[in-house]
């Protein structure tokens, strides 16, 4: 079940109508969908709760504004996607036109992007407790779902989303530079002992402390 799905029937026509016209007030919303003010104010509190919806004032002649309520960013989530058909379907483009190798580097590319950006967001942070702290934050923002735990003196880092997983499955070289980009983020002996792309429930990447 998708995100739109879990919302009530009210909730989803919301969203809907906002998508539909980039914005409405209370009282569009009230002749659209046959409900009170104080209902429709109750369900956009809700779905802004959620980060789908914020507002921007708009004054209407002498008196207090009114509000303009529209979705976020965050809302797209609840719309179907073919992103990942998309990417494979260039990879699969590009492995055939120009062969393996030319994914390979497409993927090494993406390893040195990542890791530019995962040490700018650790900058400032020392010792490896703090940043693998700082590493787990910032997977959690960036669509991952992970654990960090400590068992016979070293951390075990365990992703049990990955965002890109369909493409892993297929073009395994996309979980080795995952791990390349460890290594060179955390120390050549960080080691991994199993993968999502493979079957397990998680991947699991095992970091010396010392």
């Amino acid at each position: 079940m998708n995100m739109f799905e879990e919302e009530n029937s009210t909730r989803r026509n919301i969203i809907n109508l906002l998508k539909k016209n980039s914005g409405m007030s209370i009282d569009d919303l009230c002749k659209e969908i046959k409900i009170t003010p104080m209902g429709v104010r109750q369900h956009l509190l809700a779905l802004e709760k959620k980060g789908v919806v914020t507002y921007l004032p708009k004054r209407k002649g002498i008196g207090r504004p009114g509000f303009i309520y529209m979705l976020t960013e965050a809302a797209n989530n609840y719309f179907p996607s073919t992103y990942n058909e998309l990417a494979l379907g260039m990879l699969r483009d590009i492995k055939a036109h120009d062969g393996q190798g030319k994914v390979d580097t497409i993927f090494a590319w993406r390893r040195e992007r990542l890791l530019k950006t995962t040490k700018e967001a650790l900058s400032g942070r020392s010792g490896i407790d703090d940043i693998l702290e700082g590493l787990r934050s910032f997977l959690e923002a960036n669509g991952h779902f992970v654990d960090l735990n400590r068992v016979n003196g070293n951390y075990h880092l365990k992703q049990y989303h990955c965002p890109i997983r369909s493409i892993s499955v297929e073009f395994k070289v996309a979980c080795a530079e995952e791990l390349k980009m460890y290594k060179e983020l955390l120390g050549k002996n960080v080691t991994r002992k199993h993968t999502i792309s493979e079957g397990a429930p998680c991947c699991l990447y095992i970091i010396p402390r010392a």
